[in-house]
């Protein structure tokens, strides 16, 4: 009898001028967690759509429980016990939680929805995952976290024996992540096989019992996870040693480029004083829900300030919307940089002249030739992976959509860049990169204020770092004397008796 309850041999998908996948393998314990790593677009996404039966493989075989299959369609996958559940959940946020559990599956009689037992075996779903949720609860009304246990429910009420879960810690915090832990664990000891894709490595040590790891649409390795360090996965993920995570950069800061004073919205946030010189890299972190996105919103003039004053270049200077800041030299690389930070079906070119179109007037009118001049110049300089300056946004990586963003706010001559969460999302040889701009940016006297969850982050790649709890700005810690103890210790202090 053949161990394995998935089998994928051989898989290839070739597409107009690249092969997406080549020669493919990957093997699946029943009950096991086996995770599946890589850098953005080393093909981990393109396996699993042919998983799920979203895209058809140009050659190869697929066996469940020893015997080979063939489908052609996510339903079909799903009467063969394959779900999966994506980063972006697949909600309808009207319905309540029993409604998306069982869309499309609900229980009839005569073509009529049976609502008492609707609501049973939602309730039975939901139980199964230790959650306490109310089937009749509008969808709409819930946290991610929660939403996330209904998108599970949902794959599970297909009796789903194989699960893929893609990115799913992504917009969790630390108490949700404990939450999801609990869970994928709780669902192995059931004896569901998880397939679980993250680019945060410590999660696959908290979790995995296997890893197979991907590089440029090729299968490279497979271990077990006791096998293996974190080094280990980096070398073979970007098939090269990285001596140092974090650039070495020596610090002469200029002058105070920007200064706050006492800002304030009123219930969000309070008292928010700090300063950024020229050439810094400033962190501003603490837990998720701690106010430091919000932060960020009010200083580009996105939400409205209460009270205080902000300076740039020590003039005083109010901020009303977001074409008033980037008219001051004011740039805001925001955390959702799909929804807030680009237009995806728009081209490289126009996402990065966007901000500042006028570079590429000539009188009147917008020349393209001066657009793709511009992208092309920002391409070469950033090393921007694009096959040219017009493909579309939407099927680059993620790394690159990142540089697409900051080629945008270089282009508008920024004083000031705001960085929220720059690296949440890709792999960590795009990480490296995004780091090694940061501080070449950082060098030509552009004062960079640098929100991150990271701790490691945040002590790799900043000067000086505030720390952040409940809207209050908890402490400063200088590069000497931070690490990852006295930055927890501020992030859960108590506002009214903390020692700075």
């Amino acid at each position: 009898m053949n161990k394995y309850l998935l089998e994928m041999h051989h898989i290839t998908k070739r597409y107009p001028g690249v092969v997406a996948l080549d020669n493919v393998h990957l093997a699946v314990l029943p009950g096991n967690v086996h995770c599946l790593v890589g850098e953005n677009g080393a093909g981990k996404s393109t396996l699993m759509k042919v998983l799920v039966g979203a895209i058809p493989m140009d050659e190869g075989q697929i066996r469940i429980g020893g015997e080979e299959v063939h489908y052609d369609s996510p339903q079909m996958a799903a009467r063969l016990g394959i779900s999966m559940i994506h980063q972006e959940f697949n909600l309808v946020p009207h319905l309540s939680v029993a409604e998306n559990i069982f869309l499309g599956n609900a229980p009839r009689h005569f073509g009529c929805i049976q609502w008492r037992l609707l609501y049973e075996q939602a309730h039975a779903a939901l139980q199964r995952l230790n959650s306490d949720l109310d089937p009749r609860r509008s969808v709409g009304t819930l946290s991610v976290a929660q939403q996330q246990v209904v998108e599970i429910a949902k794959a599970l009420s297909t009796n789903a024996r194989i699960l893929i879960m893609d990115e799913p810690s992504a917009a969790l915090t630390d108490h949700d992540l404990a939450s999801l832990f609990a869970l994928v664990k709780s669902l192995s000891q059931q004896g569901v096989s998880i397939i679980y894709i993250s680019h945060r490595l410590e999660e696959i040590f908290s979790l995995g019992h296997h890893v197979t790891v991907m590089r440029d649409g090729k299968w490279i390795a497979t271990h077990q996870v006791s096998e293996v360090d974190r080094e280990d996965l980096i070398r073979m993920m970007v098939g090269r040693e990285l001596q140092d995570e974090f650039p070495e950069r020596q610090v002469t800061p200029g002058k105070t480029r920007l200064r706050v004073e006492n800002l304030g919205r009123k219930g969000v946030f309070s008292e928010i004083s700090f300063t950024i010189a020229a050439g810094e890299v400033v962190g501003l972190t603490g837990l998720v829900g701690s106010g430091r996105t919000e932060v960020a919103r009010a200083l580009f003039g996105a939400d409205p300030l209460t009270s205080g004053t902000v300076f740039l270049d020590d003039e005083a200077v109010r901020i009303h919307s977001p074409r008033e800041a980037i008219a001051k030299g004011i740039g805001l690389l925001t955390e959702d940089r799909k929804n807030q930070g680009l237009v995806l079906p728009m081209s490289v070119r126009a996402n990065i002249t966007m901000a500042n179109m006028g570079a590429a007037l000539r009188g009147p009118l917008l020349l393209p030739s001066a657009e793709r001049a511009i992208a092309l110049k920002y391409v070469d300089s950033l090393q921007i992976k694009t096959p040219h300056v017009e493909e579309i946004v939407h099927h680059l990586s993620g790394g690159t959509q990142q540089k697409v963003v900051l080629a945008k706010w270089l282009l508008t001559q920024s004083r000031f860049l705001i960085f929220d969460e720059p690296t949440r999302g890709i792999d960590v040889g795009a990480k490296m990169e995004i780091y090694r701009l940061i501080h070449e940016i950082a060098a030509q006297g552009v004062a960079i204020l640098l929100i991150t969850s990271e701790l490691p982050e945040a002590l790799g790649m900043c000067d000086r770092l505030y720390v952040m709890r409940e809207g209050s700005i908890m402490g400063e810690l200088h590069r000497g004397q931070a690490d990852q103890e006295a930055i927890m210790r501020l992030a859960t202090a108590d506002k009214r008796n903390v020692a700075v």
